[in-house]
């Protein structure tokens, strides 16, 4: 007996579930365009999209059309663009809070950077200093190597070492200073950005 009732309700489940089904009407455009209502959908029109509506008329789902293979690049570049932008805003958040925590004013950034910039330029005058002396050294075994040449001796090993080896030394401090004129050039455009930033997250003129 309880077998039997269970049988039962099943059936009436089902069949209210094919009467709901049979109940829907679906709304969809042929390939001339044309809106047209019916139980069902030809498999040729799937692919234009369609409606589905219940009994009473009312719209209770949409199914996209398919989107082309171009339509479909663009919705992936869309997206790409989409994500660069929150990332870069997300980004951007980091940078302003982190400016918030070091500076209160556009002053502080001022005496940061005229600090960084003074320390550079202490090294640059150090790193001058050692340079000329490096062109000195080099200039001078350079003669020596001219000396023996017109000598008509040959150029002692260890002499052409020395050479190698000072004319090294002369570009490192030279490379060491381009270095040094860079960090000073980036200090003062960062503090500079940092200023206009600072301005607009503090609403000063």
């Amino acid at each position: 007996m309880f077998k039997h009732i269970i049988t039962i309700s099943l059936l009436m489940s089902a069949l209210v579930i094919s009467q709901a089904d049979a109940a829907n009407l679906y709304k969809y455009k042929d390939d001339q365009g044309r809106e047209i209502t019916g139980s069902r959908v030809p498999a040729e029109y799937v692919k234009n999209g369609y409606q589905v509506l219940n009994e009473r008329g009312q719209v209770i789902e949409v199914v996209q059309r398919t989107l082309t293979t171009e339509e479909r690049a663009a919705q992936s570049e869309q997206l790409e663009q989409k994500r660069l932008v929150e990332q870069a805003a997300l980004r951007q958040e980091e940078e302003d809070r982190m400016l918030l925590r070091l500076y209160r004013s556009p002053e502080e950034v001022v005496r940061r950077r005229d600090s960084t910039i003074e320390q550079l330029e202490a090294q640059m005058i150090v790193l001058n200093s050692l340079l000329k002396d490096a062109e000195e050294k080099l200039a001078e075994l350079e003669q020596r190597v001219v000396n023996n040449e017109n000598a008509g001796n040959e150029i002692p090993a260890n002499l052409i070492a020395q050479v190698e080896d000072a004319t090294n030394e002369r570009n490192r401090l030279a490379t060491q200073l381009v270095r040094i004129e860079s960090e000073i050039e980036a200090a003062n455009t960062t503090a500079e950005n940092n200023i206009n930033r600072l301005k607009e997250l503090l609403n000063l003129d």
